[in-house]
């Protein structure tokens, strides 16, 4: 199923590039005859030919998504989980949701209607044709999660951790789980290998919308820069998108690569500042050695604090002592010429 879906994109890539090239130069030699109005261009050979392996290999990855849902519900079956009557597209199967989501993804492209494309003009710079709708096939992208969760083990667990997924209402098979094991195991491959697949995606979708309309875009690799400074947060604005659809495509691309970008700055960076197991160990052993020297170090505190009280306490009885005597002596010398 993945060689049939890298098949259908690669089809989708090429196509993007032969229709800017053949909307823009088309464009050039209109000469605004009819703005607003739909005009028509005929279909290369080349581009009727990507069509038919389009079609081709969408229909054999229906067939083949059709093969792989009998086969988990067989698996179902056996392992008793389901009962034996019924289907996948049964209601209490649970599969009937996905699968139908699935195949909208695996069929859905824009066949061939008419020997003309027909093209339309939508204010001043959107310039669309049905043939852009293609984009959708880039969804089937998809399918690599799923290889390279079956090629780490994760849809073949053993029966113990998927009985504590279970228990923890986890589901180990899923393609989220997957991204984060990726991340977490292999951050730097995981981070390229993303950021390299949208950057592809957003500049072959980017040629759907943007080749025809935006005089900044002049080739591929304008497409495959403008994507690169948008998921970079650097914008330096020397080539822009203008259409409607060419903005929501590099939106998504840049916050699709700036999540990426998030997840290896939370791996490797937050993570590298935490402590190591042998950092901390000798962390905990300068510690303990603080806190077995700290009653010691409470005791001759104590001790200098109650040398200080005794010291103030003999100074003031000293000094009380001092202003008795001057005072006996005072009266006794009042009371002497009295006496006499």
């Amino acid at each position: 199923m993945l060689v049939l879906a890298v098949v259908g994109i690669l089809c989708v890539s090429v196509e993007s590039e032969l229709l800017g090239v053949e909307m823009a130069q088309f464009m050039e030699e209109k000469i605004e005859e009819n703005p607003g109005g739909p005009d028509s261009l005929a279909y290369s050979p080349v581009f009727i030919a990507l069509k038919g392996m389009l079609l081709g290999t969408s229909g054999l990855l229906f067939l083949a998504l059709v093969m792989r849902y009998r086969i988990v519900w067989k698996i179902r079956v056996v392992t008793h989980q389901l009962p034996k009557d019924g289907t996948f597209l049964s209601a209490y199967s649970g599969l009937r949701s996905r699968f139908m989501l699935e195949a909208l993804v695996c069929i859905f492209h824009m066949p061939l209607l008419s020997a003309e494309r027909r093209i339309f003009r939508l204010g001043e710079y959107d310039v669309v044709c049905l043939d852009q709708l293609d984009v959708v096939v880039f969804t089937r992208i998809y399918l690599v999660g799923r290889v390279l969760r079956n090629q780490l083990g994760l849809s073949s667990t053993s029966h113990d951790a998927r009985l504590i997924g279970s228990i923890h209402k986890m589901d180990l098979s899923s393609i989220w789980f997957t991204i984060k094991f990726c991340f977490q195991k292999f951050p730097l491959e995981s981070t390229w290998s993303i950021l390299f697949i949208d950057w592809f995606l957003s500049s072959a979708a980017l040629n759907f919308f943007e080749r025809a309309s935006n005089p900044t875009e002049t080739s591929a690799s304008d497409a495959i820069w403008l994507t690169i400074v948008t998921v970079t947060g650097v914008g330096y604005g020397d080539i822009f998108p203008r259409t409607l659809g060419g903005k929501i495509i590099i939106a998504i691309g840049g916050i699709i690569g700036g999540m990426i970008i998030a997840c290896l700055l939370r791996v490797g960076l937050i993570d590298a500042l935490q402590l190591s197991p042998q950092e901390q160990k000798v962390l905990d052993v300068a510690h303990f050695y603080r806190y077995i020297r700290q009653p010691a170090n409470m005791t001759e505190a104590v001790t200098k604090r109650s040398e200080r009280l005794r010291t103030d306490i003999a100074d003031r009885q000293a000094r009380s002592n001092n202003e008795l005597t001057r005072t006996i002596k005072l009266f006794q010398s009042i009371a002497a010429p009295s006496a006499t």
